[in-house]
């Protein structure tokens, strides 16, 4: 059946113009992976590497850990920070880089599942703000999970569900003035968005400070911003 092109050509140009308006109604920020001219960007391989290790023995008394699991995951971000183009010359640091990181888990205690094996997908959530980073190729920035909490949200393969190998994916985003400059999965693919589906269970990801590796590596990562005293 031939179709009728006097028709079609002023719906076609209808579809246009809305779609138009829709792209134009969209927000700025990006939809996928980096934004334009971002000073910081995720590196390409390694971008996040997870660890489990073992905290010193300083200040631990006889009991240790009641599950007896002793290790923390050590969640570790590798990134690169170029200055924008209107930076001095002279000028070496970025003021401030937040990172935020959502680490998937499984509440195997939620009465509101509906699979006790597997319980509720959630994501534990952090933050940490680095302050004078340095610009350069490799820079590093770290997040600690305790190992009771590691526990609490694994599987019936404990711990080994948050390491490398492990079945449990991370996202981070890098967020500089507020604004989102890149964002990185371990697995499932750059935003996609499943990280936001998941229940959020904040405060359980560690900045380095708030844990018993605060004097580890302390060359290898930026400086902590710490809270305004004046807030308190």
């Amino acid at each position: 059946m031939k179709l009728d092109t006097i028709m079609s050509f002023p719906v076609t140009a209808l579809w246009r113009r809305l779609l138009a308006v829709m792209i134009l109604s969209l927000p700025t920020v990006p939809l996928f992976g980096q934004a334009a001219n971002s000073p910081v960007a995720f590196a390409n391989n390694d971008a996040i590497t997870t660890t489990l290790v073992q905290a010193t023995n300083i200040g631990q008394s006889s009991g240790g850990s009641s599950s007896g699991d002793t290790k923390w995951l050590k969640v570790e971000i590798k990134y690169s920070v170029v200055l924008p183009p209107d930076a001095p010359k002279a000028a070496k640091y970025l003021d401030e880089v937040q990172f935020k990181i959502w680490i998937e888990g499984r509440d195997l205690l939620d009465p509101q599942s509906t699979n006790p094996d597997e319980g509720t997908a959630v994501g534990l959530t952090g933050s940490v703000t680095y302050v004078n980073v340095p610009a350069g190729r490799d820079v590093y920035g770290v997040f600690y999970v305790h190992p009771n909490a590691l526990g609490r949200y694994s599987s019936s393969r404990g711990a080994s569900d948050f390491d490398t190998s492990g079945k449990f994916d991370i996202h981070v985003e890098a967020y500089v003035g507020g604004k989102l400059m890149d964002r990185i999965d371990r697995k499932k693919g750059e935003t996609d968005g499943w990280h936001l589906q998941l229940k959020a269970v904040p405060n359980l990801v560690y900045r380095q400070n708030q844990t018993p590796f605060l004097n580890v590596d302390v060359d290898r990562y930026p400086a902590i911003k710490l809270p305004d005293d004046s807030s308190k």
